[in-house]
């Protein structure tokens, strides 16, 4: 199994590295996003009625073939087999979907559209969502003020009335009634929810298995949560800040202490964290993996993952093993002159 390609800009291109930090699909693209069911979606330079300088999508292939030349105005990457698009010649900006193919699978007239999970996709009309199968045909009418995708067969979703998010099964009934200030999909067996600012984890059945207490949280991965139970809301700079992160585990037990000042989702046994201003990699165990000295890191793709030292760009391994990042051939804009 080969290993994943890493979409990276050089200069003002993008292209695709390997995880020896080779070149496989040298910059020359606006924008380069990750594949997904085998194509890449990218973006290049176009012009729109032989006048206006615009960007236009198409996909790719791992070889950096076109497979799908780039005519859509905005585009998703596939799932379930279609891709969200807005057809270049759209002058309402609606959106469709594509098959692999590039052909119009369900015509453009929705104003916005989401992906294919478990079969359906959330789409808007006007200001109201519902859901669609793959042949486009509608099958939960346009109700909802917002909704989500559909995870494990439930999908969240705000009632009209009440203003309160539940979820839904596939036929559009509620399989959890209304009751949420806020709802996520399910991840790993559980659902991030919020009421009165606070968010706790609900399973299938809508009964709370780790209670309202956080201050935030993300998602379930590989059986821990990272939480922070001390943050607030800054109105001077509008974002959330201070407290510090830690890991739970579905029982809701502490698996790892809150001494973080950032902390994303497990991925391969592995999640990134920050400390001290510095980001690096912590085990399960709440060990140390490579230890924090990055400005800046991505997470791990293929078991490698990006990190920066000030302007300094390079791979790293599972170990925190430096790899370099092979020159492009792209020239600058001084050697071009």
């Amino acid at each position: 199994m080969t290993s994943p390609l890493i979409p990276l800009q050089d200069g003002k291109l993008s292209g695709y590295i390997d995880a020896s930090g080779s070149w496989v699909i040298p910059p020359r693209f606006l924008l380069a996003f990750p594949f997904y069911e085998g194509l890449g979606l990218v973006a290049v330079a176009a012009r729109a009625w032989g006048v206006k300088r615009v960007q236009r999508y198409g996909y790719i292939d791992e070889t950096g073939k076109t497979v799908i030349p780039p005519s859509f105005q905005e585009a998703f990457s596939f799932s379930g087999g279609l891709a969200s698009v807005v057809p270049g010649n759209s002058l309402r900006g609606f959106w469709g979907y594509i098959d692999r193919n590039g052909a119009l699978a369900i015509r453009a007239r929705y104003s916005l559209s989401g992906g294919f999970f478990d079969g359906l996709a959330r789409v808007r009309r006007g200001r109201l969502w519902g859901y669609i199968d793959t042949r486009g045909r509608r099958v939960i009418k346009h109700q909802f003020d917002s909704a989500h995708d559909f995870s494990s067969g439930l999908a969240a979703v705000k009632e009209c009335a009440s203003g309160k998010w539940g979820y839904i099964e596939s036929a559009g009934g509620f399989a959890i009634p209304p009751r949420f200030d806020w709802a996520e999909p399910f991840a790993e067996g559980l659902a991030r929810v919020n009421n009165g600012g606070k968010w706790g984890f609900i399973d299938p059945q809508g009964k709370y298995l780790l209670k309202p207490v956080f201050d935030y949280a993300g998602n379930f991965s590989e059986g821990l949560a990272a939480v922070n139970a001390e943050r607030h809301f800054d109105e001077a700079f509008h974002a959330a800040r201070g407290g510090k992160w830690g890991y739970v585990d579905k029982s809701g037990r502490g698996a790892i202490d809150a001494h973080f000042d950032e902390a994303c989702a497990f991925s391969g046994g592995l999640a990134r964290i920050k400390i001290y201003g510095k980001w690096g990699f912590i085990d399960r165990s709440g060990q140390y993996a490579v230890t924090p000295q990055f400005t800046d890191a991505s997470n791990f793709l293929g078991g490698v993952a990006l990190a920066w030292i000030g302007r300094e760009r390079f791979l790293i391994d599972r170990a925190g093993e430096r790899i370099e990042i092979k020159p492009s051939g792209q020239k600058t804009v001084a050697e071009k002159k």
